[in-house]
C-alpha cells in the first residue's frame, strides 16, 4: 500500500536539504584579516663596562685627552735647584746689561766732559757762597738784616743759575743719556729756592730745613764726584 505521507515527506526532505546547503554557505565566509605583528621594541643600548674612575669605558666623565707620561728631567735637578739655577742665570743677565748700560753712560758723558765740569763747578760755587753768608750772618742778633742778606744773595744768583741749567739741555738733549744730569737740574733748582729759604728759616731758629736740604745736596754731590772721576778714567 502506497504510503499517504509520501509527497509531503519527498518536500520536508527537500527543504531541509536546502536550509542545510544555504547554512554552510554562510558559515564559509572567509574569516577577517588578522591584526599586523606589532613591530619589536628597540634593543637597548649596551654601555662598555664600567672601570676604574666611575665612568663608561675607564675614563672619567670630565677626562679630557690622556695626560703624557710623568718624564725625568734630563739634567738631573730637583726643582728647588732648578729655580736656584733660573734666578743666578736672571741675575747674571741683569748684570751683564748693567755693565753695557753703565758702560754707554760713561761713553756718552766723556763726550761732555767740560760741560759736565762747568756745570757742576758753579753749583759747588753757588753753594759755597750760601754757606758763607750763613757763617757771617747767623749769629745776628737783627734776624731781619739776616734774612735780607740770604734774599740779596739768591736775587744775585738767579741769573746764573738759570743760565746753568740751560746747559743741560746741552749735555743731553733728549734725556736718558747722561748719568747725571737730573742730579744737576734738583742741586740748580734748590740753591735757586728751597735752600736759601731753609738758609732764611735757620737762621730764624728753624734749623731742621736746612739740615735736610744740607744732606740731600751732600748725597748727590758725592754721587756726581764719583760718577765724573770714573768718566775721566774711562771707568768705574
Amino acid at each position: 500500500m502506497p504510503d499517504s505521507h509520501g509527497p509531503v515527506a519527498g518536500m520536508g526532505i527537500a527543504l531541509a536539504l536546502a536550509l542545510a546547503v544555504a547554512g554552510f554557505a554562510c558559515d564559509s565566509k572567509p574569516a577577517p584579516p588578522s591584526p599586523s605583528p606589532a613591530a619589536p621594541a628597540p634593543a637597548a643600548a649596551v654601555l662598555p663596562p664600567v672601570r676604574d674612575g666611575g665612568a663608561p669605558g675607564g675614563a672619567a666623565a670630565d677626562a679630557g685627552p690622556p695626560r703624557p707620561k710623568m718624564v725625568a728631567n734630563p739634567d738631573g735637578l730637583s726643582l728647588v735647584e732648578r729655580i736656584a739655577k733660573r734666578k743666578a742665570a736672571e741675575q747674571r743677565l741683569a748684570g751683564e746689561l748693567a755693565a753695557a748700560e753703565e758702560t754707554r753712560l760713561l761713553k756718552y758723558d766723556k763726550s761732555k766732559l767740560p760741560l759736565h765740569t762747568q756745570v757742576f763747578t758753579f753749583i759747588k760755587k753757588t753753594r759755597a757762597q750760601y754757606d758763607a753768608l750763613e757763617k757771617k750772618v747767623g749769629g745776628a742778633k737783627d734776624k731781619a738784616q739776616a734774612a735780607a742778606a740770604v734774599e740779596k744773595t739768591r736775587a744775585s744768583l738767579e741769573k746764573s743759575i738759570v743760565g746753568t741749567g740751560k746747559k743741560l739741555q746741552v749735555i743731553d738733549p733728549k734725556g736718558g743719556n747722561s748719568n747725571v744730569t737730573t742730579d744737576y737740574d734738583v742741586m740748580l733748582n734748590a740753591l735757586g729756592t728751597d735752600y736759601p729759604a731753609a738758609l732764611t728759616a735757620a737762621l730764624g731758629g728753624d734749623p731742621a730745613p736746612l739740615a735736610g736740604q744740607k744732606a740731600e745736596l751732600d748725597k748727590r754731590t758725592t754721587k756726581i764726584e764719583t760718577w765724573l772721576a770714573a768718566v775721566r778714567k774711562g771707568k768705574k
